[in-house]
């Protein structure tokens, strides 16, 4: 935030300077589109990260079949060592985190540095909402699943969806 406060007072002070004859329209209009850039909506941020994460999600079937869902028809699965290495619950966890993390890290590579921020202001929110998502996609596409699979796998999601997050600001502010 404080860059955009340094930004605008910088603007500010040119127009004031002598030289500059620049109409409010224009400088209102500049505005308006600087904020609009700097501060995207969270539902469109919302909007590209369950995109992105639908792709990613269904690319990471192949990998962790999850909810009986195999839409490669691979033989082996990330879930059978998550089961023998976690058990059922901590596996349901890890597979919920490995769906939504992967996709949420994946959109933050592919995000504005200011729909990052965006996300990561919401995180909670969006993370929640990205979850049920898919959790209502998966039901969509016939997956059986129990409440408390539904939840545990529900639980790793938000943790693998925050995270993410929190490791994509990292990587991208710092980089």
């Amino acid at each position: 935030m404080n860059d955009h406060k340094k930004w605008l007072s910088e603007y500010e002070a040119f127009l004031q300077s002598e030289t500059t004859l620049v109409p409010k329209e224009v400088s209102a209009l500049v505005l308006n589109k600087m904020a609009k850039l700097l501060n995207p909506s969270a539902w469109f941020v919302f909007a590209k990260v369950l995109g992105i994460q639908t792709l990613v999600g269904f690319l990471s079937l192949g990998v962790c079949h999850q909810f009986g869902m195999n839409p490669f028809g691979t033989d082996q699965s990330l879930d059978s060592w998550f089961m023998s290495m976690l058990g059922h619950n901590g596996c349901m966890i890890a597979c919920g985190a490995l769906f939504a993390g992967t996709g949420v890290l994946t959109a933050g590579y592919f995000l504005k540095i200011e729909e990052l921020r965006a996300l990561k202001q919401t995180e909670f929110l969006q993370t929640l909402a990205l979850g049920a998502a898919s959790l209502s996609l998966f039901i969509i596409f016939g997956a059986e699943m129990a409440l408390t699979i539904a939840g545990l796998w529900f639980l790793g999601a938000v943790i693998g969806g925050i995270l993410a997050t929190e490791f994509a600001w990292k990587l991208r502010r710092f980089a």
